[in-house]
């Protein structure tokens, strides 16, 4: 074989290696159990846990789903085991198909769980390499309950709450993107936050954050939530209801920025935060007092951002939990701290401005 007919047989060979290349480590979707949402609970000793893994019903269709009640459109498969890994093990075995992670949607750790068993299964998520860390994790009081929260859905059977999440359609940009939930925990100076799901009937509530603290899973209170996504810039379009004169005012599509500095004397820190905020007065017609009507409304909503804020600084001392990240942030700009969770040396100086932008309805 000459030189042109060894060159002519190696283009041969790479062209049909292209052709068939990519089907060997692929596989049909009729043999994979997509993996839609993960809820882990305390299980029935300590060093186990009771996984449960919803999986989309392949069997539904466009035209079947009209006719299909929504506990029919998932299905679950329950396990005990002693970790994430053991569970899918354990779970496979039980399922005809091979489990594909690709797609999980929800992975919910009960807040009844220890933080070794949340960081531990971060850790498991990240290192597998078989989830994608965009998945959202969230918190709730049974796992369970909610990973099977199936309300009615379009075309496909999907994750209501991960759409939910995802649509930027709530008052809160919520925090617990996979990647980022890892992230915070190998972060020294951040306490991870993540939402915290409730279930009702068949639908789930999403209205505080739950905290991962140094040996348990704090969910805070709703008002100190909001406090906490002033601090941090996560109210993207907020909304609330303040009395002036016995009448009540609706304030919304609130967003505005933060600016943090600190001021170190003495081993003492004080966090020094002014938030800007805005929004629009909903419904409130223009009238001859208006403007004085409106600096009422302004202070008003002020005043309820700063109690907000407080409420959060107390449950941050409360539960030693820094989910702003400002021990890690005063520690990058060089002041000392004593340690990542430790408020007993710090002062909080917020000052709130807040201004009503003339974009509502009927004003």
């Amino acid at each position: 074989m000459n030189r042109r007919q060894r060159l002519t047989a190696l283009v041969g060979c790479v062209a049909l290696a292209s052709g068939v290349s990519g089907c060997w480590d692929q596989h049909p979707v009729e043999t994979r159990a997509a993996v839609a949402a993960i809820g882990i609970d305390p299980g029935p000793q300590p060093g186990l846990e009771r996984y449960t893994f919803t999986f989309p019903n392949v069997t539904a269709t466009t035209s079947s789903l009209s006719s299909l009640s929504p506990s029919q459109q998932f299905y679950t498969i329950p396990v005990v085991a002693s970790g994430l890994l053991p569970a899918l093990a354990a779970a496979q075995r039980q399922e005809s198909r091979t489990l594909y992670l690709g797609q999980v949607r929800i992975v919910c750790l009960s807040t009844h769980l220890p933080s070794a068993v949340w960081r531990r299964t971060l850790m498991t998520m990240a290192d597998s390499g078989r989830f994608v860390l965009t998945t959202w994790v969230v918190a709730a009081p049974v796992a369970q309950a909610v990973v099977s929260v199936t309300p009615p859905v379009e075309v496909v059977p999907e994750v209501g709450l991960y759409n939910a999440l995802v649509c930027h359609c709530q008052a809160i940009r919520w925090p617990g993107r996979g990647w980022r939930v890892w992230a915070a925990v190998a972060t020294p100076g951040v306490s991870p936050a993540v939402v915290s799901v409730t279930r009702q009937q068949d639908r789930f509530h999403v209205r505080a954050i739950a905290v991962l603290g140094r040996h348990h899973v704090y969910r805070w209170p709703s008002f100190a939530t909001q406090g906490w996504a002033y601090l941090t810039g996560h109210v993207t379009q907020g909304g609330l209801t303040v009395p002036i004169h016995r009448a009540p005012q609706v304030v919304g599509l609130i967003r505005g920025t933060r600016h943090l500095q600190f001021r170190a004397a003495g081993g003492h820190v004080t966090a020094v935060v002014q938030l800007d905020y805005s929004g629009v007065l909903v419904g409130e017609p223009a009238g001859s007092d208006s403007v004085h009507q409106d600096r009422l409304v302004e202070a008003a909503v002020a005043e309820h951002i700063q109690r907000a804020v407080a409420a959060a600084w107390v449950e941050a001392q409360r539960t030693q939990t820094d989910p702003m990240g400002w021990h890690r942030d005063a520690g990058w700009a060089g002041v000392p701290r004593a340690d990542s969770t430790d408020w007993a040396h710090w002062t909080l100086d917020t000052t709130v401005h807040f201004t009503l932008r003339e974009e509502g309805v009927l004003r």
